[in-house]
């Protein structure tokens, strides 16, 4: 076997050309061979076009020439046909075609109702105003609250149920004795932040006139109509507040029964 020359075999081209040229990417005599004079000349620096051409020439003149082996003939498609023997036509016999049943098309399942999302209800201003932490505080409190009576009131009939402080040096409930019972302290207190608010977190308003309605909002006031209010007072203290919509704790009777109205009911009964 002859030896495949190699890129230092050819004349002419030195040991730096030969750097130059690995480094475009020419690495044996068959890619030289291949490669364009002008292509070749912009890829290696230094190198001009006539002398990359010599280059390309005396790589194709070093490489073997090896002839092409022929492709046999193929023999033509009409000469083949007429090689091969006719065959004797046979009478085609149809074969019984086998029913194939059909599957029966699934139902297709219902489409599902789509869920409406119900809106929630908006949450009222005095809730937002008020920690629903300190609401459950107030609710454990008042569970362990005790009622708060008078001392020795379930023993004497003359003693008041109303709460009384304390105040003989050897009471026994003053002591904190075992089986007493709890007085007033300042532990039982609500938090200062919801304290004196209606169980519904209304801050109440006490009103004695309609002119005290004025500068309350209906979202976080209600309004106690004061004791010593009179009947035709506390009609013009309700008219009021049912323009305004603010909500009356102690409404009372919300109409009063006119003299007319009176007379004529006591005739009828007659």
């Amino acid at each position: 076997m002859s030896k495949k020359p190699e890129l230092s075999d050819l004349p002419g081209l030195g040991p730096k050309l030969e750097e130059k040229l690995r480094e475009a990417g020419v690495k044996t005599v068959l890619n030289l061979s291949r490669a364009k004079a002008d292509k070749l000349a912009a890829k290696v620096d230094g190198l001009s076009e006539s002398r990359a051409e010599t280059l390309i020439a005396s790589a194709q003149e070093a490489l073997p020439s090896t002839p092409a082996p022929k492709k046999e003939a193929k023999p033509k498609k009409a000469e083949a046909k007429a090689e091969k023997p006719k065959k004797k036509a046979e009478p085609k016999v149809e074969k019984p075609k086998a029913k194939v049943e059909k599957p029966k098309a699934k139902p297709k399942p219902k489409a599902k109702p789509k869920k409406v999302a119900k809106k929630k209800p908006e949450t009222p201003a005095r809730f937002l105003k008020v920690e629903k932490r300190l609401v459950r505080i107030t609710a454990n409190v008042k569970k362990r609250k005790p009622r708060f009576r008078a001392d020795q009131a379930h023993r004497w009939k003359r003693v008041s149920d109303r709460w009384r402080k304390l105040r003989g040096i050897d009471s026994y409930t003053r002591q904190k004795k075992k089986g007493r019972i709890a007085m007033v302290e300042s532990g039982y207190r609500t938090p200062k932040a919801i304290r004196y608010l209606h169980p519904s977190l209304f801050k109440e308003v006490l009103v004695h006139r309609p002119q005290d309605l004025e500068g309350l909002d209906a979202d976080v006031h209600a309004i106690r109509i004061g004791a010593s209010v009179g009947g035709r007072k506390r009609q013009l203290i309700l008219a009021e507040a049912d323009v305004k919509l603010l909500k009356v704790l102690n409404p009372g009777t919300i109409e009063e029964i006119g003299e007319e109205d009176l007379f004529t009911d006591l005739d009828l009964e007659d």
